[in-house]
């Protein structure tokens, strides 16, 4: 064997040993980033793990919590994605880790939500369903709206909020438990607030202003003034 060999087989040696030591380990509950290798049967894709040396598979169950007809509708050959390693695969006919985008996904949602919650944020959503005791709504994750948190007025069928998409504040957050209260109730009440003190910055009196008769007393009528409700004695009444 020449000189030359002799490096050429060195330098091949140390390149195999560098790749073999920059090979990741993966542990379960791990986030990596994966490539699409194949699609079998619409059932699953195998993935190739990046920077893991090894091939994982992501069950149609794992790949969306949204509903999808194939699973070219969620990822296609050739994808990067983010995935979290569930489990390892023992008798790895189809990839050495069960992987899961739809958890991550999900993951980033509540991190989202979570900024969102600490930040007061408005959010909106479509409502999905309606349910006893309230409204199931669609953030990427479910939200719920208790009965009490709909509107500011009595709600006897909520089914015509189906379809609807609405302004909700945060109420409650637990990730852990998949919890999220949601309140289209106080954004209403905020709304009708900012609108009260509007309507009474400008009003000025002796003014002449129009309202709608919002209901009648034995005492008199109350006028909607846009925001903010008027009293007419019944003595001022013509």
């Amino acid at each position: 064997m020449t000189e030359n060999e002799k490096n050429h087989e060195v330098e091949e040696q140390e390149s195999m040993m560098d790749a073999m030591n920059s090979v990741q380990e993966i542990n379960i509950g791990d986030v990596v980033k994966g490539e699409i290798l194949t699609i079998q049967d619409n059932k699953q894709a195998i993935v190739g793990i990046i920077g893991g040396g090894v091939e994982g598979v992501i069950p149609n169950n794992e790949l969306s919590a949204a509903p999808f007809e194939n699973v070219t509708d969620i990822v296609n050959v050739g994808d990067i994605v983010d995935l979290i390693v569930i489990k390892e695969i023992k008798e790895k006919e189809n990839g050495s880790y069960l992987l899961s985008k739809r958890r991550i996904d999900a993951k980033k949602v509540w991190e989202k939500i979570q900024k969102e919650f600490d930040e007061g944020t408005i959010i909106e959503a479509p409502v999905k369903e309606v349910v006893k005791g309230g409204l199931v709504v669609d953030v990427g994750v479910r939200g719920f709206v208790p009965a009490s948190m709909v509107d500011v007025h009595f709600v006897e069928d909520f089914s015509s909020y189906k379809g609807q998409t609405l302004k909700f504040k945060i109420v409650e957050i637990e990730p852990s438990e998949n919890r999220l209260i949601l309140s289209h109730k106080a954004v209403v009440e905020a709304e009708n607030e900012d609108k009260k003190k509007d309507v009474l910055n400008h009003l000025v009196e002796g003014e002449t202003v129009t309202g709608k008769i919002a209901r009648l007393t034995n005492f008199g009528a109350f006028i909607d003034l846009g925001g903010v409700d008027g009293l007419v004695h019944i003595s001022q009444i013509a």
